[in-house]
């Protein structure tokens, strides 16, 4: 890891005259202090930052920008010695595969968590603007530390006496939020967000930028990826109503942004609190949980989810069977899993003892209903296949000799099946809507 200085030296502007190529002289300004008089904004920049500051000092160049101006950049630096001050060649090949090329070669100067100070002034033709959109790649594969972005405005010179150096670092951060927002939406996954929002200004996406949104995020993302089913509604709740407010007052880009969150998670919230019922919303919220889990390939969590939501339709037949109470959690307990073995066994090789054998025979005139309606056989008949898949994961796979290679087809087909039952429930009347 180094503190490492990189430009692009181009050709400037042609001199007929002289019939040569020059800079134009001028002071630089950069966090309030002014340069001596250069043609190089790089000499103005390392002047006021320090060039021993910087462990290298990277040139990008042309064969014939080099040849031009080269020397007299180095001499006027002074300071730098020859070890410090690398020239990197580059090729004015600006078809796809040159710019590859060249920007290939400057990736091999530039180390593993190094801090980058970058000036895009000058260069040939687009290199600087290609470099810069490679910034992005620079952060991933080089994991760097991007110091500052500098553009000298040579232009303003003339309204000023003096050409201001604009760091445009900040911007380069739009990448990050793109891709954070992406991970939430894409992976249910909020790390990113909360590790952007800790490093950049508060004014960037303010709209996300914000430690209770940020908060509310990782919450909700939390509880999906733990699959922790009774307080993903309460989550997404909390997290719209965060949006909703920061939505009206955002900016272009972080509207943008909001939306694409609300596009996702949405689905997940309702307009009140969740009733702690065994309900038609309850049932319907776990499907769109399942859908979200296999979406992100999240199937250890969704197989999980739907063995859980055949035991839910047990608790259906079960007095008082409450979602969000101790109560209800210890009825829970008691009959969703033998409801599930019903469901996975024959009667004729039923086996239940104890408090097991009491909580099936309270059962048994919901199960009666369920053979009646058919939703007893409909179930059983995948019941035992879903089983296998779950228990494959919950195992970590010893038992078996890896992975079933069908796991995300099944997973669709088991939420096929369970949003059938549902619907069967529904028509028979066994199931209430809300």
């Amino acid at each position: 890891m180094g503190k490492v200085y990189l430009s692009f030296l181009g050709l400037g502007k042609k001199n007929s005259s002289k019939d040569n190529y020059e800079y134009e002289p001028a002071v630089y300004e950069l966090n309030g202090r002014m340069s001596r008089e250069t043609q190089f904004v790089q000499v103005a920049e390392l002047e006021l930052l320090g060039i021993r500051t910087f462990e290298r000092i990277i040139i990008v160049a042309t064969k014939k920008s080099y040849d031009t101006h080269f020397d007299n950049l180095r001499r006027q630096l002074g300071e730098g010695s020859p070890e410090q001050v690398l020239p990197i060649i580059i090729s004015e090949d600006m078809s796809p595969e040159g710019q590859w090329k060249w920007f290939d070669r400057i990736l091999t100067h530039i180390g593993p968590g190094d801090e980058l100070t970058i000036d895009l002034t000058h260069g040939y033709r687009s290199v600087p603007i290609v470099f810069s959109a490679a910034i992005n790649f620079l952060y991933k594969a080089r994991d760097i530390r991007l110091k500052a972005v500098y553009y000298g405005a040579f232009d303003k010179k003339w309204e000023l006496g003096y050409a201001p150096v604009v760091d445009m670092k900040d911007f380069y951060s739009i990448n990050e939020w793109a891709e954070a927002v992406s991970r939430l939406v894409e992976d249910a996954d909020a790390r990113k967000l909360a590790a952007v929002s800790e490093r950049t200004p508060e004014f960037q996406v303010a709209e996300l930028n914000d430690p209770h949104l940020v908060g509310a995020f990782t919450d909700l993302t939390d509880a999906i990826r733990n699959v922790d089913i009774n307080r993903i509604e309460t989550k997404a709740n909390a997290a719209m109503k965060l949006i909703e407010n920061r939505r009206q007052s955002a900016s272009a880009t972080g509207g943008l942004l909001l939306d694409l969150v609300v596009d996702k998670f949405a689905s997940l919230s309702s307009a009140g609190p969740p009733s702690g019922l065994y309900d038609l919303s309850y049932f319907t919220l776990q499907l769109k949980i399942i859908q979200m889990l296999l979406d992100h390939k999240l199937y250890m969590q969704a197989y999980t989810v739907m063995r859980e939501f055949m035991g839910s339709i047990g608790m259906i037949g079960v007095k008082k069977a409450r979602v969000n109470s101790s109560d209800g959690r210890g009825r829970r307990k008691m009959f969703a899993d033998v409801f599930v073995n019903m469901l996975q066994f024959e009667e004729s090789k039923w086996h239940f003892d104890g408090r097991a054998d009491e909580a099936k025979t309270k059962l048994m005139p919901f199960y009666e209903r369920l053979k009646e309606t058919g939703v007893a056989a409909a179930l059983r008949a995948f019941a035992n296949d879903l089983a296998a898949y779950r228990n494959g994961f919950d195992h970590a796979w010893t038992t078996k000799s890896g992975v079933f290679p069908d796991t995300a087809t099944k997973g669709a087909y088991f939420l096929d099946e369970l949003k059938k039952t549902v619907g069967i429930l529904l028509e028979t009347g066994i199931l209430e809507k809300s």
